[in-house]
C-alpha cells in the first residue's frame, strides 16, 4: 500500500486562477497501475483564490468547493486514461477537522480495487469549517493505512532551502529535522513547503519512509514503488523507535 500525493502546484499553475497543467498526472499514474494506493491532489490554483479572497464565508466555501469538483473531475479524467480508476473521495464527508472520521469509506474502495482520491479542502469542524491541507491528510491516511511509503510529487525534484532557482538555493538530499524553508509562488494558505516538511517529519515518526519527488521523475516513482532508494528526491527515513 502506498499514499501518493499530487501536488497543486504540479498540476496547477498557482500563479493563474484556475489553470490546470494537462499530462503530468498521466504519465507518474502509470507507475501505479496494479499497486494498490490512496491517492491526494492538492488544489492548487483552484481552490486558494477563493479563499484568499472569501475566506470561510457562505460564499467562500460556496466558491471553492466548487472549484475543487472541477479540478478533481480533471485528475480524475486523467488517471483513467493511464489505466488508474479513481474514487473521489470529498474530505468534507469524511473528515472533522483534522480527524479521519469515516475511514471506512476510504478502505472500502480500495477493498474494491478502487483508488481513493482526497485533497486539500473545506472541512466541518468544532468551530464551524476550517481549511484542510492534501499534507494534512497524508498523515492521516498514514495512520490509516501504515503503507510502504509516502510520495509527494511536486513541481520540484525536493525540498530546496529556498524556492528553486532563487540565489543561494540548495536541495536538501535527507531530512532528519524541522527545517526552516521559504513557501512556493502564487497563494497558498496551507503553509507550502513547511507545511510538508512538517507532514513528512511526523509520518516518519509512524516508521513510515517519505519521499519528495518531480511529478515528472518516473523513474523514481518505480524505483519507490519496487522498495528501492531513489537517489534524486529528498527523503525523510522513518524514525520509528520500539
Amino acid at each position: 500500500m502506498y499514499i501518493i500525493k499530487f501536488g497543486g502546484s504540479a498540476i496547477t499553475d498557482k500563479t493563474k486562477p484556475h489553470t490546470y497543467r494537462p499530462g503530468r498526472i498521466a504519465a507518474a499514474a502509470t507507475e501505479l497501475r496494479g499497486r494498490p494506493a490512496a491517492l491526494i491532489h492538492g488544489a492548487g490554483s483552484f481552490a486558494h483564490p477563493h479563499v484568499k479572497a472569501f475566506g470561510l464565508t457562505p460564499l467562500g466555501i460556496a466558491l471553492t468547493k466548487a472549484a475543487l469538483r472541477r479540478l478533481t473531475s480533471y485528475v480524475v479524467d486523467e488517471l483513467a486514461s493511464a489505466g488508474v480508476a479513481a474514487m473521489p473521495v470529498e474530505p468534507s464527508d469524511v473528515f472533522w477537522g483534522r480527524t479521519l472520521a469515516r475511514p471506512e469509506v476510504i478502505r472500502h474502495a480500495v477493498a474494491h480495487g478502487l483508488y481513493p482520491l482526497l485533497h486539500g479542502d473545506i472541512v466541518p469542524s468544532d468551530e464551524g469549517y476550517t481549511v484542510i491541507s492534501g499534507d494534512d491528510i497524508a498523515v492521516e491516511l498514514a495512520k490509516l493505512f501504515n503503507p510502504k511509503a509516502v510520495v509527494f510529487l511536486m513541481d520540484a525534484d525536493g525540498i530546496y532551502t529556498a524556492p528553486p532557482g532563487a540565489p543561494g538555493a540548495r536541495k536538501i538530499e535527507r531530512i532528519t529535522e524541522e527545517l526552516d524553508v521559504e513557501g512556493t509562488a502564487g497563494v497558498d494558505v496551507t503553509g507550502g513547503i513547511r507545511k510538508k516538511v512538517e507532514a513528512g517529519l511526523e509520518i516518519a515518526k509512524l516508521g513510515v519512509p517519505v519521499y519528495y519527488c518531480s511529478i515528472t521523475d518516473r523513474e523514481a516513482l518505480r524505483l519507490i514503488l519496487n522498495d528501492e532508494k531513489p537517489r534524486t528526491c529528498t527523503a525523510v527515513e522513518p524514525t520509528l523507535t520500539i
